[in-house]
């Protein structure tokens, strides 16, 4: 039996990183409850943060926004049908969940104007625009009194 090298016996940090976002994409219907989770992408502009979230079959008026002020996130919840009854179907492969579902983002660390937070959704995409808040600075001059 060849002898291996050390490394080859523990994993590294991108290796464990990888390994949990895959585990995250694909949890079980047993680790999320009864819903599922839209995978989502969120970056950030010169004026706003944006978040996408893939949602490709579900109606504009099932989906809703909650925005939780103590946690700095943004909650995206909503209802895919599934393509009606499943008598007389017999599946061969399912990926594709329907069914309630709900994602919380947790938003980058920037002042947000979430009272102007826009949303659009366009071929199973929804994009959500949160503009970001104007900054004030805010000057005092003391003026010295000296002896």
């Amino acid at each position: 039996m060849p002898r291996r090298e050390v490394d080859e016996w523990f994993w590294t940090v991108n290796d464990l990183q990888r390994l949990q976002g895959e585990l995250l994409r694909s949890r079980p219907t047993v680790a999320t409850g009864n819903c599922w989770e839209p995978r989502v992408d969120v970056y950030e502009e010169p004026h706003r943060v944006v978040i996408k979230a893939e949602i490709a079959g579900v109606r504009g008026e099932d989906i809703q926004l909650i925005y939780l002020e103590e946690r700095h996130s943004i909650v995206i919840r909503g209802f895919r049908n599934d393509d009606g009854p499943n008598e007389g179907k017999r599946f061969h492969h399912m990926e594709i969940p329907s069914g309630e579902f709900a994602r919380e983002v947790k938003l980058p660390d920037v002042p947000t104007d979430v009272q102007s937070m826009r949303a659009q959704y366009r071929n199973g995409f929804l994009i959500v625009m949160i503009p970001k808040a104007e900054t004030i600075v805010v000057t005092h001059t003391i003026t010295l009194q000296g002896r």
